[in-house]
């Protein structure tokens, strides 16, 4: 009898954390059309300027990178996530959007063709809004306890903390959201004091303060395919129980409702047989775990919106870890050896007239080091840092930058 009635408490807990923990997109747009009913038109331009990219059949020769600013408002010591938290969740989205997730090969092999390398990367930006260097992260202290899914997180003035342009940066909020919610996100074409993720700290990253089975990063994979433009599975809306909604994408099949926890596969509904629904996609509800793929479709329709209604974004000039304008030419400088272990030198070609500030930062944009260089030769310790990728960019009070890459062994 115990057991019985053990299996009975387990089976309410989670029936009811899947009733109430979930995305908050479809909703928070709804009543935000409501509250600018003209968005919706606006909402169906951009969807069909989108649709008109991919039909053209337009091609990306190069890998997208977007500089993200993570903004963590905070009312506990818990709330306030540490960096590597932070760091966690950028790499989760770098091998989830370029389809080297350890779990990629989890996908079924019916789905496996459709499985698609987005070919987008994420940083921490390195410059803010003023130009100032920047990690990448803004922390506000807040007497705000439960956000209760309110966009007031995104304003300072209302104990939160103001997103920098929209344009140029993806902002992510990370706090107590509240409201049974993971996350949500505005897709294109949304005030842009509004525009951006927000996240709950329990579900953001792979490593810290975080909530199973929420807990491997897959909540901020989801929000920003939405906010590159993708719906759910089941199209805009809670449910698709009569199976005639649309996600706008060819290549996933037709849903009718989110999928919990980690189906068995196939698991089929709208009559979408033999291999039933693509519940291991990131737009769809399941555990973090379970979540393995975009499709190509997907992409297309990613790219198409970084080509129109998000083209600031992908043209931004924001200093990201891995890219940038060599506007001075590499030869201005040298560093070896290269790779390194302990220590490295750099090298001007000859003595600088003006001053040269340097900066070291990590693959996903953390910066390590900076400081400004007197010297024509330059020893630097780095016995403590991970082995890794990084880049090392030179810069004159002007703005000219040039940029090297050194790796780092141990």
């Amino acid at each position: 009898m115990r057991s019985l009635i053990v299996f009975f408490v387990s089976l309410f807990v989670s029936t009811n954390l899947f009733a109430q923990v979930h995305c908050g997109t479809d909703e928070k747009l709804a009543q935000l059309i409501e509250k600018y009913p003209e968005l919706k038109q606006a909402r169906q331009l951009i969807e069909q300027q989108a649709q008109d990219w991919i039909a053209n059949g337009e091609k990306v020769s190069a890998v997208i990178t977007i500089p993200v600013v993570v903004h963590v408002v905070y009312n506990t010591s818990t709330q306030n996530i540490s960096n590597a938290q932070i760091l966690s969740q950028l790499e989760v989205l770098n091998e989830d959007y370029r389809k080297l997730n350890a779990n990629a090969s989890n996908t079924p092999s019916e789905f496996q063709g459709l499985a698609a390398d987005v070919e987008v990367e994420f940083c921490l930006a390195s410059r803010d809004p003023n130009g100032n260097w920047t990690d990448g992260i803004t922390r506000t202290e807040t007497d705000v306890v439960n956000w209760n899914g309110s966009d007031l997180v995104k304003s300072t003035s209302d104990g939160g903390k103001d997103g920098w342009e929209p344009s140029k940066y993806l902002n992510i909020w990370v706090c107590n959201i509240g409201s049974g919610l993971l996350g949500y996100a505005y897709p294109p074409g949304v005030p842009s004091y509004l525009d951006g993720v927000v996240i709950g700290y329990k579900y953001f990253g792979k490593t810290g303060t975080l909530q199973p089975p929420y807990n491997k990063g897959r909540t901020t994979t989801h929000e920003i395919g939405h906010w590159l433009g993708l719906s759910h599975l089941w199209g805009n809306g809670l449910s698709n129980t009569n199976c005639n909604a649309s996600d706008n994408v060819s290549d996933t099949p037709a849903q009718a409702d989110p999928n919990y926890g980690c189906p068995s596969f196939p698991h089929e509904s709208c009559n979408n047989g033999p291999n039933g629904d693509m519940f291991m996609n990131f737009l769809d509800y399941t555990n973090d775990a379970c979540m393995t793929m975009f499709t190509t479709g997907q992409k297309q329709k990613m790219l198409a919106v970084l080509n129109s209604s998000r083209s600031g974004i992908k043209n931004s000039d924001v200093i990201c870890a891995t890219v940038g304008v060599a506007e001075l030419d590499n030869n201005t400088f040298d560093i070896y050896p290269n790779p390194t272990n302990k220590q490295f030198t750099i090298e001007l070609k000859e003595l600088p007239h003006e001053p040269i500030f340097y900066t070291l930062v990590n693959s996903i944009g953390l910066v390590m080091a900076r400081a400004t260089l007197t010297e024509q030769v330059t020893q630097i310790n780095i016995a403590d840092y991970q082995a890794g990728v990084y880049f090392m960019t030179l810069e004159t009070e002007q703005g000219q930058k040039a940029i090297k890459k050194l790796l780092i062994t141990h």
